[in-house]
């Protein structure tokens, strides 16, 4: 395991793919045998254990953190935002690679998707951007004539893979 811990961020407006793309990516360097974390920001107050089942009911109860453990798994509820530095340094030691979606804001490496011309404003918003994938072959022939960033269509799990393998020398 590597001590330096690489992160990477799948960064984009709402419905731009950046789940589909974080899953997809997930599973291709995990099927090369890097032991993969993922981080999601989320902007809605979301509810992360299904009603009925003994962890909500300790959630609902009161308790402040609550973790549930089988033979295969533990899993950690904490009533309280967190920094992504506080989720990525939680992950230290036990992955190789953390594939954070969203938290655009934030300092590490990015991948910018984009839907269409009028979403590359993004790329001028943000700090860290070494790459852009779109879905719409105009807006991928845009960010091509500029020529500042690699430009992948959406698609391209492999290539996309492949340019992380090498730009964060996994």
């Amino acid at each position: 395991m590597k001590e330096r811990l690489t992160v990477v961020q799948i960064v984009g407006y709402k419905k731009t793919g950046k789940t589909t793309l974080v899953c997809k990516l997930a599973e291709r360097f995990a099927g090369l045998g890097l032991r993969v974390g993922t981080a999601k920001h989320d902007g809605h107050d979301f509810d992360p254990d299904v009603p009925g089942t003994d962890s909500w009911k300790h959630r609902r109860a009161g308790a402040a953190v609550t973790a549930i453990v089988s033979a295969r798994r533990t899993a950690w509820f904490e009533e309280h935002p967190s920094e992504l530095d506080d989720v990525l340094a939680r992950m230290a030691g036990r992955v190789d690679l953390v594939l954070v979606e969203g938290w655009k804001r934030e300092k590490y490496p990015k991948l910018a998707l984009a839907h269409s011309a009028e979403q590359l404003s993004l790329l001028n918003e943000l700090d860290g951007v070494i790459a852009a994938a779109s879905w719409d072959a105009a807006t991928r022939e845009t960010l091509a004539r500029e020529g500042r960033l690699p430009t992948f269509d959406f698609g391209e799990t492999e290539r996309i893979a492949a340019f992380f393998l090498e730009h964060m020398k996994l």
